[in-house]
């Protein structure tokens, strides 16, 4: 097999292990720690691994870089927006809370009649809580907040700047 063992994975490994040859009495003698000892040679295929590795890191840290910008700008949009006062910063109707519905609700005098007027316990607890429907006349059922578009944040309003005249 010559000065090399076989690799049982051909093209797969960048590290291949090589036998020493035996070396001459006097070397043996003066070292003998090298008898029998194998030691592990580089392969070609290891520095283009290397280069490989160090491009994917660049490329890596470039699109950090381009990130952090981005998040930069995000962060100055969002001071020059204030959360919406209508919503709280949700986007949703706060007539029907995002649900495009609200139920029509009972006067508490007509609950509290239809409550006494129940016969069991289940038709008591139920008898008092809104049974009808409508859409949310206030989004129209888009679901979504109209003071701010859905978004939970209006734009700043630029202070006024007064002129003299």
């Amino acid at each position: 097999m010559g000065g090399m063992a076989a690799a049982p994975f051909p093209g797969k490994c960048f590290l291949l292990l090589q036998q020493v040859p035996k070396p001459s009495a006097a070397l043996a003698a003066a070292h003998p720690l090298l008898l029998g000892r194998r030691r592990l040679a580089a392969l070609p295929e290891t520095a283009a691994a290397c280069v490989a590795a160090a491009g994917l890191v660049g490329v890596a840290a470039s699109l950090l870089v381009g990130r952090a910008a981005e998040g930069a700008r995000r962060e100055e949009e969002e001071e020059e927006e204030e959360e919406c006062s209508e919503c709280g910063g949700t986007g949703l109707c706060p007539r029907c809370k995002g649900e495009g519905f609200v139920f029509k609700q009972l006067p508490e005098e007509a609950a509290s009649r239809a409550r006494k007027a129940a016969k069991n316990m289940a038709t008591r607890y139920t008898s008092g809580l809104p049974t009808k429907w409508t859409y949310c006349n206030r989004c129209s059922s888009t679901r979504s907040c109209t003071t701010c578009g859905g978004s939970g944040a209006i734009p700043k309003a630029s202070s006024p700047t007064t002129t003299t005249l």
